[in-house]
């Protein structure tokens, strides 16, 4: 394969994980207010506590789907951009593996996603080698290298445009992807499991119960009504918490991969919030240039639909479609703040969005409208 139908796959790959994790909000949301219609509003304090128990089963049964999902994705990004793969970290594994492997793993998690019939043409990358723009040093990188690096740091391990086969068949090549374990992996996210569980107890008994009884003090208060915004309410929080299970694994694995560079945030909508088309405007965020702001990647609010995709190498961003908004944002935030920083500056991006986006719906709606019948 060239680097372009690599790219390609890539992008294929990526676009089937982001509409199955969004499957999976969806069927969460769907599941949760399912149960919350089981919760009788003049009995809510005496069943509070089974729904709350059969509520937290569920979110994280989905939390776990889209955890399997984001690993399975990462596993076959990260061969198809670098050549080689990382372990799954609660499931031994050879040394090596196929790529036909990794297809048909993520093919069985990823429902729009099918493995090209055709075999590879030509080898892997090799991942010990530099593109030929990164100078200064064709050492393989060591565990001791500096983590992912940004364009024109000479110790990035980017694809080379040329193939990089070892004298075998092209065929036999790709038949031996190397796995590559990521240090602490499996520890930190038991952690992060743990604080999502714990996380969502909070949240559904505030946006649960709690909020029902809020609402019920409310002068002439419909009680039908009051149970139907909690539900939506909690339902969300649902939905964002199993869905955050996908997008904190590709996170974890991403910082602790020394062969990622760093992320840049997509919408899977096309039409993000004000905050989030701010996130989408700094185009790639890169692991050597770490900041305060670095983490903010990974935050996500309710009814969010966006995901930060790994970066590999130097020309995925700019070759990848499904960077296009961000690409667009990040040229259009230095105009569009000029002469605002800060919260300021957010604020204006913010009502710019707004403002782009209605008019954008405006305009498909006048198209519709206007639109010769068949």
């Amino acid at each position: 394969m060239t680097r372009k139908t690599r790219q390609a796959e890539t992008d294929e790959v990526s676009a089937a994980f982001h509409v199955a994790l969004t499957q999976i909000g969806a069927q969460t949301t769907a599941e949760a207010l399912a149960l919350w219609a089981d919760v009788p509003v003049d009995q809510r304090a005496a069943t509070a506590g089974g729904w709350l128990r059969k509520a937290i089963t569920l979110v994280m049964s989905r939390r776990r789907q889209s955890r399997d999902l984001a690993r399975a994705y990462y596993r076959l990004a990260r061969a198809l951009q670098t050549g080689t793969t990382v372990a799954d970290p609660y499931h031994p594994e050879p040394t090596y593996v196929t790529l036909a492997d990794l297809r048909r793993e993520f093919a069985a998690l990823a429902g729009t996603y099918e493995p090209p019939s055709d075999s590879p043409s030509d080898p892997p990358p090799d991942a010990g080698e530099k593109n030929s723009r990164s100078a200064g040093t064709d050492e393989t990188p060591t565990e001791d290298d500096d983590q992912g690096q940004a364009p024109g740091d000479d110790s990035a391990a980017v694809i080379d445009d040329q193939d990089q086969g070892d004298g075998q068949d092209s065929e036999d090549d790709w038949e031996r992807v190397l796995v590559e374990e990521l240090n602490g992996l499996r520890e930190e996210e038991d952690r992060i499991e743990r604080q999502a569980e714990e996380e969502l107890r909070i949240v559904l008994e505030a946006l649960g119960p709690a909020n029902l009884d809020r609402r019920m003090t409310v002068e002439d208060a419909d009680p039908d009504e009051a149970k139907r915004q909690a539900g939506s309410q909690q339902a969300a929080a649902a939905s964002r918490i199993a869905m955050n299970g996908a997008r904190s694994t590709n996170w974890t694995h991403m910082t602790r991969d020394r062969r990622a560079l760093g992320y840049v945030r997509l919408s899977r909508t096309g039409t993000p919030c004000g905050w989030c088309a701010m996130l989408i405007s700094r185009g790639p965020v890169y692991k050597s240039r770490e900041s305060a702001t670095f983490a903010d990647g990974d935050k996500y609010h309710d009814n969010c639909h966006c995901y930060a995709m790994p970066i590999w190498n130097r020309d995925q961003y700019q070759s990848s479609e499904l960077t296009a908004l961000s690409r667009q944002y990040e040229s259009l935030w230095p105009e569009v703040t000029k002469g605002h920083t800060g919260k300021d500056a957010v604020s204006v991006w913010r009502r710019f969005i707004r403002k782009q986006q209605r008019a954008a719906a405006q305009e498909a709606r006048q198209s519709t409208s206007t639109a010769p019948e068949a």
